[in-house]
């Protein structure tokens, strides 16, 4: 079977003597960085070069050789260390040819050329030569603090690093009260088959149905012939509804005394607390299907792909922090966790998936979340949604690909 690598980042609390040298290291950080990212901008002739090439002709053209070669765009700085600068140049050039690739893209019209950047405001990432003694416990930085470097000691708080991993470059994150890490870790994925070679197998697959009710998600597990298995229900999301009604009534009702406040942003607590709460869920309920997943050894996981004026007014009916709207955080968290896991994510079409019974073809009808058949049929009409799904995509797979059997309903 066919090996493949995730990279994931966890987020570590990092906790220093002096935090504000992190300050003035990205401000330091950010100024090399915008004069390459100037630099590149100017001599265009670099542009379709390879990152490594562009590197060493970005060295060539601001430092002095060791021949004596001077450099026609000298560094207006002092005590740049090397892999300082390199972790500089290597973020502009990322930029650059994000946006080139974005312009060059097939999927976007001749029209279409969004305008670069004048500056880059990106947070310091540390290549190896910046960084030394590093675990998931602590970590020992070179800062510059305003003057000259030092080797800072620093303490993590956060999950230890996952087992057989490999740690990435690492970068800090100063924030108003703390400063975090991100640490990028790589890992060897057990699974890294294609879906029409798991479809081709007769993997079991589970077809995911999201709702705005108390139920975040609806699956249902089916095999290579379209049985269904095994069924969960992700619930919570009338707590987590109640819980953002809280938080937003509080904001509501301290309007009257914050409005006129000389801050940035009145109430940020509140908006921190509501940002916070939706990340939990979110990660919640993708832990939670994947879990799942692992557990009834299915290997694809099919989510419902809408029109997109359909989505969006969809999304607007549901309302803010509602757990429909909260699917669409659900969807990007679970592709990363779920290809850790061996488990390829696919979206495919959901037309007439809620308009058709599972067990006979038949119309129904909805009555609240449940349905009824025209041939006497019923029962949860999101469960019905989703086994439509799945089965739906197996038959695809089935008449376009050659991957299975026909389903039998």
């Amino acid at each position: 079977m066919k090996t493949g690598f995730c990279i994931k980042t966890i987020k570590y609390q990092l906790r220093c003597s002096h935090a504000e040298w992190f300050i003035s290291t990205e401000g330091y950080y950010r100024d090399v960085l915008n004069f390459y990212y100037h630099l590149l901008l100017h001599r265009k002739e670099l542009w379709n070069l390879n990152t490594f090439q562009m590197q060493r002709e970005l060295e060539c053209l601001t430092i002095e050789g060791r021949d004596g070669r001077k450099p026609v765009y000298p560094l207006p700085f002092s005590k740049v260390p090397l892999y300082f600068r390199r972790s500089a140049i290597n973020k502009a050039i990322g930029c650059l040819k994000s946006h080139l690739g974005l312009s060059r893209s097939v999927d976007k019209t001749e029209e279409y050329d969004p305008p670069l950047p004048e500056t880059i405001d990106a947070s310091l990432t540390y290549f190896k030569g910046m960084y030394r003694e590093f675990t998931d416990t602590g970590i020992t930085l070179k800062v510059w603090d305003g003057s000259s470097w030092h080797w800072m000691e620093c303490r993590l708080k956060g999950s230890p690093f996952p087992a057989n991993a490999m740690v990435l470059s690492p970068s800090v994150v100063p924030g108003s009260k703390i400063c975090w890490l991100h640490v990028p870790v790589k890992q060897e994925t057990t699974d890294a088959r294609n879906a029409k070679e798991r479809m081709k197998s007769g993997d079991n697959i589970c077809s995911v149905q999201f709702t705005n009710t108390d139920i975040f998600a609806m699956c249902c597990v089916m095999d290579g012939d379209g049985k269904q298995l095994a069924v969960r229900t992700c619930r919570g999301g009338d707590a987590y509804r109640h819980q953002c009604r809280k938080l937003l009534d509080k904001i509501e009702f301290s309007r009257q005394y914050t409005d006129k406040d000389n801050v940035e942003q009145p109430n940020k607590k509140y908006y921190i607390h509501l940002k916070n709460l939706s990340e939990y869920c979110a990660h919640k309920v993708s832990r939670e299907i994947v879990d799942f997943c692992v557990e009834k050894e299915a290997k694809v996981i099919v989510l419902p792909l809408y029109n997109t004026d359909f989505s969006r007014m969809v999304q607007y009916r549901s309302g803010n922090f509602t757990p429909l709207h909260l699917s669409s955080r659900i969807r990007a968290y679970l592709k990363y966790k779920a290809w850790e896991a061996g488990i390829i994510v696919l979206e495919h079409s959901a037309d007439h998936t809620s308009s058709r019974c599972a067990i006979c073809g038949g119309s129904i009808k909805k009555q609240g979340s449940q349905y009824l058949c025209e041939n006497g049929h019923q029962g949860s009409r999101f469960l019905n949604s989703a086994r439509n799904l799945g089965r739906k995509c197996q038959e695809d797979f089935r008449k376009k690909r050659g991957c299975l059997n026909k389903i039998n309903i």
